[in-house]
């Protein structure tokens, strides 16, 4: 921190002022000096946005990861008071990406924060905006140009004609649009739902996906795209995201970001042809849903992540979206339920591997659960659903698990591959004892 009073010789001493020279020397020298108490510095409505403040370790842990993704402090300049209470400066940091910070206080003392933005300065016109459906050829067409590269694969998502089918799923859920100079550059979908982490139902944002042209890589559209979730970060506490353990460049944008945890998220794939078997079970109804919620909620219930269902949050999941997914996808037995979104009708997954190119129409177990000794009973009910979605088309099925999530071993039993993805909740660490528990993932917010 000994470039700290060169830097900010020139923010003025008033009640704003004092408080981002606080918060910019804490970044300059790493957090260094942070602690839990911090909390007091900001308003109780703002104060969750900037951390759980459960112990000083942990606080300066944020910091230092917040100070390694921006990178060193260049230069503190044109520091402009818009009052007593309000300032902006702006900040030049690694690779010469400028900011410009703004720190809002309260008018009475202590003059806690009451705002704290970052804004990124671009040498472009850049407009960021909320997408709408007519939008969903350009927001397709980016998706196709932007592959996810897993060592030697590129992947890249064919939502084809209707592209928003997906959202329908999610209750609440935002995409961006990012344009340069007014072409459209990047995508971002974010979504607003509740978790469950150490037993505190807690309301998180999910950021689903997001894809920037390569073209327009490296210039900071990562977190302008996502400008379009603001309107959450009030009323959340924490972000959330997935991401393969074999995708090197999210891997590395990560790297400095908080809270990742030591449970990997499994991805299963079951391959149709093999596993294709004979109809069993009956389909649901509506009238099913105390058994189908007190079954879900019995395998599911030690699980992190897993929120306990009740008979109208089930009703609402299942019939928001009846064309894609309802009660008419949810197959049971005595002891075991299975409900398939066929992802496949408006879904194609291109692969291409050293020049060879694989496409692939999938299925998603969205609800799943069995009895004890049921295991019969669930692995007769995937075998099903695999025979069924094959003959629409579809060659595989996707469900997801954790190494210590109960079912785990039918399903590595009956895969053609496990696919494992890190996790990440920015805001609150991973509970201690979670790899006992295991790890719930809801596909509908993966």
């Amino acid at each position: 921190m000994n470039n700290a009073p060169a830097l900010l010789k020139n923010v003025p001493d008033s009640p704003a002022g004092r408080q981002l020279k606080w918060y910019v020397g804490l970044l300059l020298s790493a957090g260094e000096g942070a602690s839990a108490a911090d909390r007091d510095r900001y308003t109780p409505e703002f104060a969750p946005r900037m951390g759980p403040f459960e112990s000083d370790d942990r606080e300066r842990e944020g910091w230092r990861g917040f100070a390694g993704r921006l990178g060193e402090i260049s230069e503190l300049s044109e520091v402009e008071p818009r009052s007593e209470f309000k300032i902006d400066a702006r900040i030049t940091a690694a690779k010469n990406r400028k900011w410009q910070l703004s720190v809002e206080v309260e008018p009475d003392p202590p003059h806690r924060i009451s705002m704290l933005n970052w804004e990124r300065q671009f040498e472009f016109k850049l407009e960021v905006r909320e997408a709408a459906e007519a939008d969903a050829p350009i927001l397709a067409d980016i998706e196709r140009r932007c592959p996810i590269v897993l060592g030697d694969t590129h992947v890249h998502f064919d939502r084809g004609t209707d592209y928003f089918a997906f959202a329908r799923l999610m209750e609440d859920c935002t995409i961006g649009i990012a344009s340069v100079d007014g072409v459209p550059a990047a995508v971002s979908c974010g979504t607003k739902h509740r978790v469950r982490i150490g037993g505190v139902i807690r309301p998180i944002v999910t950021v689903v996906h997001l894809r920037v042209l390569p073209e327009h890589q490296r210039k900071g559209l990562w977190g302008a795209a996502n400008r379009a979730l603001d309107k959450y970060w009030k009323t959340v506490d924490a972000s959330h995201a997935y991401i393969s353990v074999d995708n090197a460049g999210m891997q590395h944008g990560f790297i400095n970001t908080p809270n990742k945890w030591s449970v990997l998220a499994l991805r299963v794939q079951l391959g149709c042809a093999a596993l294709a078997g004979p109809a069993t079970g009956r389909i649901a109804t509506a009238a099913d849903a105390p058994t189908i919620v007190e079954l879900l909620n019995s395998f599911h219930g030690r699980e992190e992540m897993y929120v306990p269902y009740t008979v109208e949050s089930l009703r609402a999941r299942l019939e928001r979206a009846p064309e894609l997914y309802s009660w008419d996808k949810v197959w049971m037995t005595d002891g075991a339920i299975v409900g398939v979104w066929p992802a496949g009708e408006s879904l194609r997954v291109v692969s291409e591997t050293k020049d060879v190119r694989t496409e692939s129409l999938r299925g998603v177990v969205l609800d799943y659960a069995f009895k004890p000794g049921a295991e019969r009973e669930f692995e007769a009910l995937l075998r099903a659903a695999c025979g069924r979605i094959h003959q629409s088309g579809m060659d595989t099925l996707s469900i997801f698990s954790s190494p210590s999530s109960p079912g785990v071993e039918v399903l590595r039993s009956l895969a053609r591959e496990v696919e494992p993805f890190n996790m990440w909740t920015p805001g609150f660490a991973e509970p201690p004892d979670s790899r006992d528990h295991g790890l719930y993932v809801d596909p509908i917010y993966f």
